[in-house]
Protein backbone atom coordinates (compact mmCIF):
# COMPACT_ATOMS: atom_id res chain seq x y z
CA UNK A 1 0.00 0.00 0.00
CA UNK A 2 1.44 3.71 -1.11
CA UNK A 3 1.57 6.79 0.63
CA UNK A 4 -1.46 8.28 -1.52
CA UNK A 5 -3.79 4.99 -0.33
CA UNK A 6 -3.04 5.06 3.19
CA UNK A 7 -3.87 9.48 2.72
CA UNK A 8 -7.11 7.93 0.86
CA UNK A 9 -8.28 5.68 3.27
CA UNK A 10 -7.62 7.89 6.32
CA UNK A 11 -9.68 10.61 4.37
CA UNK A 12 -12.30 7.37 4.01
CA UNK A 13 -12.33 6.40 7.19
CA UNK A 14 -11.79 9.42 9.26
CA UNK A 15 -14.68 8.92 11.46
CA UNK A 16 -13.30 5.81 12.81
CA UNK A 17 -9.96 6.97 13.11
CA UNK A 18 -11.26 10.14 14.80
CA UNK A 19 -13.33 7.91 17.03
CA UNK A 20 -10.40 5.82 17.99
CA UNK A 21 -8.32 8.35 18.82
CA UNK A 22 -11.25 10.49 21.29
CA UNK A 23 -11.71 6.93 22.97
CA UNK A 24 -7.78 7.09 23.67
CA UNK A 25 -7.96 10.81 24.34
CA UNK A 26 -10.89 10.20 27.25
CA UNK A 27 -9.11 6.65 28.44
CA UNK A 28 -6.19 8.97 29.63
CA UNK A 29 -8.00 11.84 30.77
CA UNK A 30 -9.78 8.96 32.94
CA UNK A 31 -6.51 7.33 33.93
CA UNK A 32 -4.97 10.59 34.69
CA UNK A 33 -7.69 11.51 37.28
CA UNK A 34 -7.18 8.21 38.95
CA UNK A 35 -3.72 9.11 39.85
CA UNK A 36 -2.23 10.95 42.72
CA UNK A 37 -1.12 14.46 43.02
CA UNK A 38 2.76 14.19 43.84
CA UNK A 39 5.17 16.36 45.35
CA UNK A 40 8.97 16.35 44.98
CA UNK A 41 11.75 17.38 46.87
CA UNK A 42 15.31 16.97 46.34
CA UNK A 43 18.41 16.97 48.88
CA UNK A 44 21.71 17.22 47.55
CA UNK A 45 24.70 15.57 49.55
CA UNK A 46 28.24 15.77 48.62
CA UNK A 47 31.12 12.89 49.35
CA UNK A 48 34.33 14.08 51.21
CA UNK A 49 37.67 12.39 52.36
CA UNK A 50 39.93 13.29 55.62
CA UNK A 51 42.48 15.76 54.26
CA UNK A 52 45.50 14.47 53.38
CA UNK A 53 48.99 15.92 53.47
CA UNK A 54 50.32 15.79 50.46
CA UNK A 55 48.92 16.01 46.81
CA UNK A 56 49.40 12.14 46.26
CA UNK A 57 47.05 11.72 49.25
CA UNK A 58 44.68 14.30 48.20
CA UNK A 59 44.21 12.67 44.59
CA UNK A 60 44.23 9.43 46.45
CA UNK A 61 41.23 10.51 48.74
CA UNK A 62 39.35 12.07 45.88
CA UNK A 63 39.27 8.54 44.04
CA UNK A 64 38.09 6.59 46.54
CA UNK A 65 34.98 8.83 46.45
CA UNK A 66 34.14 8.86 43.30
CA UNK A 67 35.03 5.05 43.55
CA UNK A 68 32.43 4.54 45.73
CA UNK A 69 30.08 7.46 46.01
CA UNK A 70 27.95 5.05 43.44
CA UNK A 71 27.97 2.50 46.61
CA UNK A 72 26.55 4.77 48.46
CA UNK A 73 23.86 6.14 46.29
CA UNK A 74 22.44 2.39 46.75
CA UNK A 75 22.82 2.08 50.31
CA UNK A 76 20.15 4.95 50.57
CA UNK A 77 17.62 3.06 49.14
CA UNK A 78 18.51 -0.04 51.91
CA UNK A 79 16.35 -0.65 55.12
CA UNK A 80 19.67 0.32 57.21
CA UNK A 81 18.92 4.06 55.85
CA UNK A 82 15.35 3.90 55.14
CA UNK A 83 14.25 2.48 58.83
CA UNK A 84 15.67 4.95 61.02
CA UNK A 85 13.61 7.44 58.25
CA UNK A 86 10.44 5.72 59.33
CA UNK A 87 11.23 5.75 62.63
CA UNK A 88 12.32 9.56 63.39
CA UNK A 89 9.46 11.12 61.33
CA UNK A 90 6.64 8.11 62.95
CA UNK A 91 5.78 7.04 58.99
CA UNK A 92 3.51 4.37 58.25
CA UNK A 93 4.99 3.17 55.04
CA UNK A 94 7.00 0.32 55.26
CA UNK A 95 10.16 0.23 54.12
CA UNK A 96 9.85 -1.75 50.53
CA UNK A 97 6.54 1.04 50.55
CA UNK A 98 9.07 4.16 51.44
CA UNK A 99 12.08 3.01 48.31
CA UNK A 100 9.16 3.58 45.88
CA UNK A 101 9.08 7.03 47.50
CA UNK A 102 12.49 7.90 47.05
CA UNK A 103 14.84 7.96 44.06
CA UNK A 104 18.53 8.09 44.31
CA UNK A 105 20.44 10.20 41.41
CA UNK A 106 24.56 10.17 40.83
CA UNK A 107 25.78 13.28 38.94
CA UNK A 108 28.62 11.35 36.83
CA UNK A 109 31.94 11.98 37.31
CA UNK A 110 30.85 13.66 40.34
CA UNK A 111 30.80 12.71 44.26
CA UNK A 112 27.22 14.63 44.35
CA UNK A 113 24.37 12.37 45.55
CA UNK A 114 20.64 13.65 45.13
CA UNK A 115 18.31 12.27 47.12
CA UNK A 116 14.57 13.02 45.92
CA UNK A 117 11.33 12.05 47.78
CA UNK A 118 8.00 12.27 46.73
CA UNK A 119 4.61 12.38 48.64
CA UNK A 120 0.98 13.91 48.39
CA UNK A 121 2.42 16.24 51.15
CA UNK A 122 4.47 18.60 50.26
CA UNK A 123 6.17 19.50 53.78
CA UNK A 124 6.35 15.71 54.17
CA UNK A 125 8.32 15.53 50.64
CA UNK A 126 10.87 17.80 52.38
CA UNK A 127 11.12 16.03 55.80
CA UNK A 128 11.70 12.61 53.66
CA UNK A 129 13.96 14.18 51.72
CA UNK A 130 16.21 15.53 54.03
CA UNK A 131 15.46 12.55 56.81
CA UNK A 132 17.03 10.27 54.50
CA UNK A 133 20.03 12.43 53.45
CA UNK A 134 20.87 12.61 57.44
CA UNK A 135 20.72 8.81 57.34
CA UNK A 136 22.80 7.86 54.97
CA UNK A 137 25.38 10.19 56.32
CA UNK A 138 25.18 8.33 59.62
CA UNK A 139 25.53 4.80 58.08
CA UNK A 140 27.75 5.66 55.59
CA UNK A 141 30.16 6.63 58.98
CA UNK A 142 29.36 3.62 60.27
CA UNK A 143 30.93 1.74 57.40
CA UNK A 144 33.33 3.90 56.10
CA UNK A 145 36.94 3.16 56.66
CA UNK A 146 38.55 4.32 60.50
CA UNK A 147 41.95 6.78 60.55
CA UNK A 148 44.31 6.46 62.82
CA UNK A 149 42.36 8.52 65.28
CA UNK A 150 39.15 6.47 64.98
CA UNK A 151 37.87 8.64 62.86
CA UNK A 152 35.99 7.81 59.66
CA UNK A 153 37.46 8.29 56.39
CA UNK A 154 34.46 9.62 54.21
CA UNK A 155 32.07 12.14 55.23
CA UNK A 156 28.79 13.08 53.40
CA UNK A 157 27.76 17.11 54.02
CA UNK A 158 24.20 18.43 52.89
CA UNK A 159 24.93 21.21 50.04
CA UNK A 160 21.60 21.60 48.86
CA UNK A 161 18.81 21.44 52.07
CA UNK A 162 15.12 20.17 50.39
CA UNK A 163 12.82 23.74 49.65
CA UNK A 164 9.36 22.76 49.84
CA UNK A 165 7.62 22.31 45.97
CA UNK A 166 5.52 25.20 44.98
CA UNK A 167 3.13 22.83 42.48
CA UNK A 168 3.20 19.18 41.70
CA UNK A 169 5.46 17.21 39.59
CA UNK A 170 2.69 14.23 38.85
CA UNK A 171 0.57 13.22 37.47
CA UNK A 172 1.71 15.54 34.27
CA UNK A 173 -1.27 15.62 32.40
CA UNK A 174 0.04 17.30 29.36
CA UNK A 175 2.11 14.46 28.58
CA UNK A 176 -0.87 11.44 29.43
CA UNK A 177 -3.20 12.79 27.60
CA UNK A 178 -0.94 13.43 24.61
CA UNK A 179 0.79 9.77 24.81
CA UNK A 180 -3.04 8.79 24.91
CA UNK A 181 -3.87 11.12 22.12
CA UNK A 182 -0.72 9.84 19.70
CA UNK A 183 -2.07 6.19 20.93
CA UNK A 184 -5.21 6.23 20.10
CA UNK A 185 -4.01 7.71 16.39
CA UNK A 186 -1.91 4.91 15.85
CA UNK A 187 -4.37 1.92 16.96
CA UNK A 188 -7.11 4.69 14.53
CA UNK A 189 -4.68 3.90 11.93
CA UNK A 190 -3.61 0.64 12.13
CA UNK A 191 -7.69 -0.05 12.29
CA UNK A 192 -8.46 1.94 9.03
CA UNK A 193 -5.69 -0.04 7.42
CA UNK A 194 -6.93 -3.61 8.20
CA UNK A 195 -10.77 -2.79 7.67
CA UNK A 196 -9.27 -0.94 4.04
CA UNK A 197 -7.73 -4.39 3.87
CA UNK A 198 -10.36 -6.87 4.20
CA UNK A 199 -12.86 -4.36 2.54
CA UNK A 200 -12.98 -5.32 -1.02
CA UNK A 201 -15.57 -2.99 -1.89
CA UNK A 202 -15.43 -1.16 -5.64
CA UNK A 203 -14.91 2.77 -4.96
CA UNK A 204 -13.09 4.20 -7.93
CA UNK A 205 -10.38 3.08 -11.23
CA UNK A 206 -7.77 2.19 -8.90
CA UNK A 207 -10.07 -0.74 -7.34
CA UNK A 208 -10.83 -1.86 -10.88
CA UNK A 209 -7.25 -1.79 -11.45
CA UNK A 210 -6.53 -4.73 -9.54
CA UNK A 211 -8.91 -7.13 -10.64
CA UNK A 212 -9.01 -6.18 -14.63
CA UNK A 213 -7.33 -4.31 -17.61
CA UNK A 214 -10.77 -3.43 -18.64
CA UNK A 215 -10.95 0.22 -19.11
CA UNK A 216 -13.43 2.42 -17.17
CA UNK A 217 -15.75 3.99 -19.32
CA UNK A 218 -17.71 6.35 -16.52
CA UNK A 219 -18.75 6.61 -13.20
CA UNK A 220 -22.61 7.69 -12.80
CA UNK A 221 -23.30 10.16 -9.67
CA UNK A 222 -25.91 8.51 -7.32
CA UNK A 223 -29.54 10.35 -7.27
CA UNK A 224 -30.10 12.78 -5.05
CA UNK A 225 -32.75 11.30 -2.87
CA UNK A 226 -35.36 7.60 -3.32
CA UNK A 227 -38.51 10.27 -5.61
CA UNK A 228 -35.81 11.12 -8.04
CA UNK A 229 -36.47 9.30 -11.65
CA UNK A 230 -34.50 6.40 -12.67
CA UNK A 231 -34.61 8.00 -16.37
CA UNK A 232 -32.30 11.31 -15.82
CA UNK A 233 -32.14 11.98 -19.20
CA UNK A 234 -35.87 12.16 -19.28
CA UNK A 235 -36.79 13.52 -15.65
CA UNK A 236 -33.70 15.56 -14.98
CA UNK A 237 -31.71 16.14 -18.35
CA UNK A 238 -29.32 18.97 -16.91
CA UNK A 239 -28.50 17.02 -13.50
CA UNK A 240 -25.14 15.21 -13.03
CA UNK A 241 -26.68 12.04 -13.68
CA UNK A 242 -28.11 13.01 -17.25
CA UNK A 243 -24.35 14.51 -17.85
CA UNK A 244 -22.63 11.57 -16.94
CA UNK A 245 -24.69 9.23 -19.02
CA UNK A 246 -23.67 11.86 -21.83
CA UNK A 247 -20.49 11.51 -20.71
CA UNK A 248 -20.18 7.48 -21.24
CA UNK A 249 -21.57 7.85 -24.53
CA UNK A 250 -19.11 10.49 -25.81
CA UNK A 251 -16.03 7.39 -23.94
CA UNK A 252 -18.26 4.82 -26.13
CA UNK A 253 -17.46 6.64 -29.22
CA UNK A 254 -13.43 6.31 -28.42
CA UNK A 255 -13.59 2.65 -26.58
CA UNK A 256 -12.76 1.48 -30.02
CA UNK A 257 -11.45 3.55 -33.12
CA UNK A 258 -10.66 0.98 -35.85
CA UNK A 259 -14.28 -0.71 -35.11
CA UNK A 260 -17.34 1.63 -34.42
CA UNK A 261 -18.97 -0.01 -31.33
CA UNK A 262 -22.94 -0.39 -32.78
CA UNK A 263 -23.95 -2.90 -30.02
CA UNK A 264 -23.06 -3.64 -27.08
CA UNK A 265 -24.92 -6.07 -23.91
CA UNK A 266 -25.39 -4.25 -20.04
CA UNK A 267 -24.83 -6.88 -17.36
CA UNK A 268 -23.55 -6.56 -13.69
CA UNK A 269 -21.59 -9.30 -11.82
CA UNK A 270 -24.73 -9.63 -9.19
CA UNK A 271 -28.22 -8.18 -9.25
CA UNK A 272 -29.33 -4.65 -8.17
CA UNK A 273 -25.94 -3.54 -9.34
CA UNK A 274 -28.34 -0.92 -12.14
CA UNK A 275 -27.14 -2.32 -15.37
CA UNK A 276 -31.20 -2.14 -16.39
CA UNK A 277 -31.18 1.76 -15.64
CA UNK A 278 -27.81 2.11 -16.95
CA UNK A 279 -28.91 0.55 -20.08
CA UNK A 280 -32.12 2.70 -20.91
CA UNK A 281 -30.48 5.84 -19.73
CA UNK A 282 -27.57 4.86 -22.43
CA UNK A 283 -29.88 4.13 -25.42
CA UNK A 284 -31.82 7.65 -24.88
CA UNK A 285 -27.85 9.96 -24.83
CA UNK A 286 -27.41 7.85 -27.73
CA UNK A 287 -30.43 8.47 -29.48
CA UNK A 288 -29.76 12.81 -28.93
CA UNK A 289 -27.11 12.09 -31.36
CA UNK A 290 -28.76 13.15 -34.76
CA UNK A 291 -29.00 10.45 -37.66
CA UNK A 292 -28.86 7.67 -34.49
CA UNK A 293 -31.70 5.09 -34.28
CA UNK A 294 -31.71 3.41 -30.84
CA UNK A 295 -32.91 0.01 -30.11
CA UNK A 296 -33.29 -1.10 -26.12
CA UNK A 297 -33.84 -4.44 -25.68
CA UNK A 298 -34.67 -6.75 -22.72
CA UNK A 299 -32.54 -10.01 -22.66
CA UNK A 300 -32.95 -10.62 -19.07
CA UNK A 301 -35.72 -13.04 -19.60
CA UNK A 302 -35.28 -13.92 -15.51
CA UNK A 303 -36.63 -10.57 -14.09
CA UNK A 304 -37.16 -8.05 -16.47
CA UNK A 305 -37.70 -4.37 -15.58
CA UNK A 306 -37.31 -2.31 -18.39
CA UNK A 307 -41.07 -2.19 -19.61
CA UNK A 308 -42.46 -1.81 -15.98
CA UNK A 309 -39.58 1.17 -15.68
CA UNK A 310 -40.39 2.49 -18.72
CA UNK A 311 -44.03 2.71 -18.43
CA UNK A 312 -45.08 0.35 -21.45
CA UNK A 313 -46.63 -3.16 -21.86
CA UNK A 314 -44.06 -5.87 -21.89
CA UNK A 315 -46.27 -9.27 -22.56
CA UNK A 316 -45.09 -9.04 -26.39
CA UNK A 317 -41.36 -9.14 -26.71
CA UNK A 318 -38.17 -11.06 -27.37
CA UNK A 319 -39.68 -14.26 -26.02
CA UNK A 320 -42.74 -14.06 -28.50
CA UNK A 321 -40.70 -13.09 -31.55
CA UNK A 322 -38.32 -15.88 -31.24
CA UNK A 323 -41.57 -18.18 -30.84
CA UNK A 324 -42.81 -17.20 -34.05
CA UNK A 325 -45.66 -15.17 -32.31
CA UNK A 326 -45.55 -12.19 -33.89
CA UNK A 327 -42.93 -9.95 -36.19
CA UNK A 328 -40.54 -8.08 -34.96
CA UNK A 329 -41.88 -4.89 -36.44
CA UNK A 330 -44.92 -5.79 -34.40
CA UNK A 331 -43.24 -6.29 -31.04
CA UNK A 332 -40.71 -3.02 -31.16
CA UNK A 333 -42.78 -0.21 -29.19
CA UNK A 334 -41.81 3.37 -30.17
CA UNK A 335 -40.65 5.04 -27.02
CA UNK A 336 -39.95 8.36 -27.38
CA UNK A 337 -37.85 10.50 -29.93
CA UNK A 338 -35.10 8.11 -31.32
CA UNK A 339 -35.71 5.39 -28.54
CA UNK A 340 -37.58 2.51 -29.59
CA UNK A 341 -38.03 -0.43 -27.29
CA UNK A 342 -38.54 -4.48 -27.50
CA UNK A 343 -39.56 -5.93 -24.10
CA UNK A 344 -38.82 -9.03 -22.72
CA UNK A 345 -41.96 -10.56 -23.34
CA UNK A 346 -43.34 -13.82 -21.02
CA UNK A 347 -40.97 -15.35 -18.95
CA UNK A 348 -40.16 -18.79 -21.00
CA UNK A 349 -39.03 -21.87 -18.36
CA UNK A 350 -35.49 -22.09 -20.66
CA UNK A 351 -34.40 -18.45 -20.92
CA UNK A 352 -30.72 -19.78 -21.89
CA UNK A 353 -31.92 -22.24 -24.47
CA UNK A 354 -33.77 -18.81 -25.99
CA UNK A 355 -31.03 -16.54 -25.94
CA UNK A 356 -28.48 -18.65 -27.40
CA UNK A 357 -30.56 -20.12 -30.05
CA UNK A 358 -29.88 -19.19 -33.71
CA UNK A 359 -33.10 -17.41 -33.53
CA UNK A 360 -32.36 -15.09 -31.62
CA UNK A 361 -28.61 -14.60 -33.46
CA UNK A 362 -30.98 -14.06 -36.69
CA UNK A 363 -32.42 -11.79 -34.76
CA UNK A 364 -29.69 -9.40 -33.89
CA UNK A 365 -28.33 -9.29 -37.67
CA UNK A 366 -31.55 -7.85 -38.56
CA UNK A 367 -32.23 -5.56 -36.19
CA UNK A 368 -28.20 -4.12 -36.76
CA UNK A 369 -29.75 -3.79 -40.60
CA UNK A 370 -32.42 -1.35 -39.14
CA UNK A 371 -30.71 0.48 -36.05
CA UNK A 372 -27.33 2.61 -35.77
CA UNK A 373 -27.22 1.49 -32.19
CA UNK A 374 -28.53 -1.95 -30.22
CA UNK A 375 -28.51 -1.78 -26.45
CA UNK A 376 -29.26 -5.30 -25.27
CA UNK A 377 -29.93 -5.29 -21.00
CA UNK A 378 -29.20 -8.92 -19.84
CA UNK A 379 -28.99 -11.03 -16.54
CA UNK A 380 -25.83 -10.28 -14.39
CA UNK A 381 -23.25 -12.90 -15.09
CA UNK A 382 -22.81 -14.90 -11.48
CA UNK A 383 -26.16 -16.18 -11.14
CA UNK A 384 -27.02 -16.94 -14.66
CA UNK A 385 -25.18 -17.72 -17.99
CA UNK A 386 -27.41 -16.14 -20.27
CA UNK A 387 -25.24 -12.90 -20.86
CA UNK A 388 -21.92 -14.63 -22.12
CA UNK A 389 -24.40 -16.35 -24.97
CA UNK A 390 -25.54 -12.80 -25.87
CA UNK A 391 -21.74 -11.34 -25.63
CA UNK A 392 -21.09 -13.32 -28.93
CA UNK A 393 -23.82 -11.87 -30.62
CA UNK A 394 -22.90 -8.10 -30.13
CA UNK A 395 -19.96 -5.73 -30.45
CA UNK A 396 -18.80 -6.62 -26.57
CA UNK A 397 -20.03 -6.42 -22.70
CA UNK A 398 -20.10 -3.62 -20.63
CA UNK A 399 -20.05 -4.29 -16.90
CA UNK A 400 -22.09 -2.37 -14.66
CA UNK A 401 -20.38 -2.09 -10.69
CA UNK A 402 -21.96 -0.43 -8.24
CA UNK A 403 -20.28 2.03 -6.22
CA UNK A 404 -19.67 1.27 -2.26
CA UNK A 405 -21.45 -2.80 -3.20
CA UNK A 406 -19.91 -4.88 -5.79
CA UNK A 407 -16.76 -6.73 -4.85
CA UNK A 408 -13.21 -6.84 -6.86
CA UNK A 409 -13.74 -10.48 -6.34
CA UNK A 410 -17.35 -10.59 -7.74
CA UNK A 411 -16.01 -8.19 -10.70
CA UNK A 412 -12.98 -10.59 -11.34
CA UNK A 413 -15.21 -14.00 -11.51
CA UNK A 414 -17.59 -12.11 -13.71
CA UNK A 415 -15.22 -11.33 -16.16
CA UNK A 416 -13.25 -14.38 -15.55
CA UNK A 417 -16.05 -16.19 -17.09
CA UNK A 418 -16.49 -13.67 -20.42
CA UNK A 419 -12.49 -14.09 -20.86
CA UNK A 420 -13.37 -18.24 -21.05
CA UNK A 421 -15.56 -17.99 -23.72
CA UNK A 422 -13.48 -15.55 -25.33
CA UNK A 423 -16.08 -12.47 -25.40
CA UNK A 424 -14.81 -9.09 -25.80
CA UNK A 425 -15.07 -6.67 -22.46
CA UNK A 426 -15.95 -3.08 -23.47
CA UNK A 427 -15.41 -1.61 -20.33
CA UNK A 428 -16.81 -1.19 -16.65
CA UNK A 429 -19.28 1.85 -15.48
CA UNK A 430 -19.34 2.37 -11.54
CA UNK A 431 -22.95 3.73 -10.67
CA UNK A 432 -23.85 5.49 -8.14
CA UNK A 433 -20.91 7.42 -7.64
CA UNK A 434 -21.37 10.25 -4.61
CA UNK A 435 -21.60 13.37 -6.64
CA UNK A 436 -19.00 16.39 -5.51
CA UNK A 437 -21.34 19.59 -3.42
CA UNK A 438 -19.50 21.36 -5.93
CA UNK A 439 -21.01 20.08 -8.54
CA UNK A 440 -24.29 19.62 -7.34
CA UNK A 441 -24.55 23.56 -6.29
CA UNK A 442 -23.43 23.98 -10.29
CA UNK A 443 -26.11 22.21 -11.60
CA UNK A 444 -28.52 23.55 -8.91
CA UNK A 445 -28.13 26.61 -9.96
CA UNK A 446 -29.13 26.03 -13.32
CA UNK A 447 -31.88 24.41 -12.24
CA UNK A 448 -32.93 27.92 -10.95
CA UNK A 449 -31.79 30.02 -13.90
CA UNK A 450 -33.87 28.06 -16.35
CA UNK A 451 -37.02 28.20 -14.24
CA UNK A 452 -39.72 29.64 -16.31
CA UNK A 453 -40.01 33.41 -15.49
CA UNK A 454 -43.37 34.79 -14.84
CA UNK A 455 -45.47 36.95 -17.42
CA UNK A 456 -45.40 40.37 -14.97
CA UNK A 457 -41.57 39.79 -14.62
CA UNK A 458 -40.83 39.17 -18.35
CA UNK A 459 -42.68 42.21 -18.95
CA UNK A 460 -41.07 44.73 -16.63
CA UNK A 461 -38.01 43.55 -17.98
CA UNK A 462 -38.62 44.55 -21.79
CA UNK A 463 -40.04 47.77 -20.89
CA UNK A 464 -36.54 48.43 -19.13
CA UNK A 465 -34.83 46.72 -22.72
CA UNK A 466 -36.77 48.92 -24.67
CA UNK A 467 -35.73 52.23 -22.57
CA UNK A 468 -32.07 51.65 -22.63
CA UNK A 469 -31.96 50.94 -26.71
CA UNK A 470 -34.79 53.91 -27.54
CA UNK A 471 -32.78 56.07 -24.30
CA UNK A 472 -36.12 57.38 -23.57
CA UNK A 473 -36.39 58.66 -20.21
CA UNK A 474 -37.86 57.99 -17.43
CA UNK A 475 -41.35 59.32 -17.00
Amino acid sequence: MEARDILTAMSRRWMVLAAVALVGLGAAIAVDSTQPTLYKATTSVYVSTMRGNTGSELVQGNTFAQTNVASYAQLAETPKVLQPVIDRLGLTESVAKLQGAISIDNLRETVIIAISAADSDPARAVKIADAVADSLAIAVEELAPKDAEGQPAVELKTVAPAETPKAPFAPNTKLTVATGLVAGLLVGLLLVLALEFFDTRVRGASDLTRVTDAPLLGTISRRRDKNTSLLALRADPHSPRAEAYRRLRANLEFADVDHHIRSFVVTSSVAAEGKSTTAINLALALGEVSDNRVLLIDCDLRRPSIARTVGIEGAVGVTTVLIGGVSVEDAIQHWGGAVDILPSGAIPPNPGQLLGSAAMASLMRDLLQTYSHVVVDSPPLLPTTDALGLAHLTDGVIMVAKYKSTRREQIARALESLVLVRARVIGVILDRVPTPKRHVSYYDYRSEATKPVHSSDANSAATKLRRVLRAEPKP
